[in-house]
């Protein structure tokens, strides 16, 4: 008896309305594979992302996976997929717009009070001991789960905080490094006399930072360096037949080619290769856009 009574009380005519955990993760599902499609076809690799971005691979990754359990809150997550996007050289914008944050209007209930039952009093005691006990419940569980968040949201910040600190710490210890580097060089060139002699190789590259970017050097079909160089650094790199060149930030970067003319490498938040060779008078290039 006590089962009917509460089925009737709680009987509605409303209807169902699709999970805003459900519509995020397909939304975050839709986004994660026009991203991952984009960087694929550019032929750019998730940790290079990482680097420009400066945001945890993994959480990169849960964002083309479409997994929403591996990623912060939706209006922190929104704001992941916005400079993802950017860097990728789209319209980071529509793409974090695209992304839901606010919960979507529910319908109002309404109550089928004419297939009410003529409730009596040991009825209506019943149902408030239910009702208390719900309220008593529910509210227990949103306390908890609201500060499951907040820890989980916490970690999630510091552990941002300290990967930061740990690529600040490297770019500085990298930038030290190569001021030296670039005196020795120099230093030795002037005692050769000029520095197109000291070596037989043909091809010699000079790049000096403007700002802050990722950088990668080809050598010959070798890697020679691949990491962040702070604004005001100057390094110079020879080869014999080919010598690459690739920049997260294009605009910050002069690069000059065998003791020629500086000159910009691009624009400013662009990702771009250029390619010198023994053979060619001037450089064959590929911009990549970061997708």
């Amino acid at each position: 008896m006590t089962k009917n009574l509460f089925f009737l009380l709680f009987k509605t005519t409303k209807k169902k309305v699709p999970s805003q955990e459900a519509e995020r993760a397909e939304k975050l599902a839709e986004i994660g594979a026009k991203l991952r499609q984009f960087r694929e076809q550019e032929s750019i690799c998730l940790d290079k992302v990482a680097v420009v971005t400066m945001i945890r691979r993994d959480l990169l990754q849960a964002i083309e996976d479409g997994q929403l359990d591996r990623l912060p809150e939706p209006v922190y997550t929104q704001g992941l997929i916005k400079r993802y996007a950017e860097v990728m050289g789209l319209d980071g914008a529509e793409f974090a717009d695209f992304f839901p944050i606010e919960p979507a209007p529910q319908s109002v209930s309404k109550l089928s009070w004419q297939k009410w039952p003529q409730l009596r009093p040991m009825h209506l005691y019943l149902f408030y001991t239910f009702l208390i006990i719900f309220s008593v419940n529910s509210l227990s569980q949103l306390m908890g789960g609201s500060l499951t968040e907040k820890n989980e949201l916490v970690k999630e910040q510091l552990a941002l905080q300290e990967q930061q600190a740990r690529l600040a710490a490297d770019s500085d210890r990298l930038a030290k490094k190569q001021k030296v580097d670039t005196y020795t060089t120099l230093q030795a060139g002037t005692k050769e006399g000029n520095l197109n002699k000291s070596s037989d190789k043909p091809v010699m590259v000079s790049v000096t930072f403007k700002e802050e970017s990722w950088l990668q050097i080809e050598i010959d079909g070798k890697t020679e360096f691949e990491g962040t160089l702070p604004s005001g650094t100057q390094r110079t790199w020879q080869a014999k037949d080919k010598l690459v060149v690739v920049a997260g930030n294009a605009g910050g970067v002069l690069i000059a080619f065998n003791n020629g003319q500086a000159e910009q490498l691009g624009d400013p938040g662009v990702v771009k290769q250029v390619v010198f060779k023994a053979d060619e008078l001037k450089p064959s290039e590929k911009a990549k856009k970061e997708g």
